[in-house]
């Protein structure tokens, strides 16, 4: 399913968005609400090709997988927190059989403009690493997928896909890029705490120090509703601080208790995952 939501040439900036995304959550309601679909391992929409594997469990019963999203030239899909216009992946495992509740880990994604706004996903094909444990000598790996992909016009894609143990070379292979792309959630870059500023329109947190060449960049995950836009290093301090300017809220805002950063310094990256935050 397509649906020509909005083009450049049309409407310009972020009421585009604003209505593009209006109009595809319109257009996920009516997907939900279609027949399922039989499950395969592949699924093919315009703009991205979906592909679900997963390897025989080793001897401790782990079960390692993986969900390739294969974006067409141009394209671009979104991160668990894809900023204010985006829409989050939702995978649901519960059909799998034989499988506890899969992890799964995403890449580290980039920030992309929208008219006025500014995302954050992947612009370029990626693939999501998962991670669960057998609890049968058989078994099933399924997925319910939810994703919006975005060149001109903007498309849910909604997919039921299904993958049985293997063993191929080719699934190892996809397996381990997605495994090896996944952030580590232990290391030197792990966020211990996070706080408010005065005014209340941003978090802060303890930064490492970096040299003033090296890229940083944070990633923040709050919850539906919060989006951060990227961080704003201070140094004047006796310690470096990264400012993370909030872009929107949720409209009935309770207190944000904790969150999960993902921090990138250079090359390295680490996901903290439910760091607290002070309440103001």
């Amino acid at each position: 399913m397509s649906q020509r939501i909005c083009t450049w040439g049309g409407v310009e900036g972020f009421g585009c968005l604003a209505m593009r995304m209006t109009a595809l959550a319109a257009t996920v309601l009516v997907a939900l609400s279609s027949p399922a679909i039989a499950a395969s391992d592949t699924y093919r929409q315009e703009g991205v090709t979906l592909r679900l594997v997963a390897l025989s469990p080793d001897a401790e019963g782990r079960v390692q997988a993986a969900l390739a999203v294969d974006l067409d030239p141009g394209w671009k899909t979104y991160w668990i927190a894809p900023g204010p216009v985006g829409l989050a992946p939702a995978l649901n495992f519960s059909a799998s059989v034989g499988l506890d509740d899969p992890a799964v880990s995403l890449p580290v994604p980039i920030r992309f403009a929208e008219g006025d706004a500014q995302s954050v996903g992947y612009d370029e094909p990626v693939a999501f690493a998962i991670d669960a444990h057998a609890t049968s000598p058989s078994p099933v790996l399924r997925l319910s997928a939810l994703l919006g992909v975005c060149r001109e016009l903007c498309v849910p894609v909604q997919a039921s896909l299904e993958a049985a143990p293997s063993k191929s070379l080719s699934d190892r292979a996809l397996v381990a890029r997605a495994q090896s792309s996944a952030p580590p959630v232990a290391g030197s870059l792990a966020v211990a705490s996070a706080r408010w500023n005065a005014k209340g329109d941003a978090l802060l947190i303890d930064a490492p120090s970096v040299r003033e060449e090296t890229s940083l960049e944070a990633f923040v995950s709050a919850g539906d509703g919060w989006s951060f836009g990227p961080p704003l290093l201070d140094e004047k301090g006796s310690k470096p601080v990264l400012s993370l300017p909030v872009l929107s809220r949720p409209s009935t805002v309770a207190e944000l208790r904790s969150i999960d950063i993902l921090l990138t310094i250079g090359e390295s990256a680490q996901l903290s995952r439910a760091v607290p935050v002070a309440s103001r």
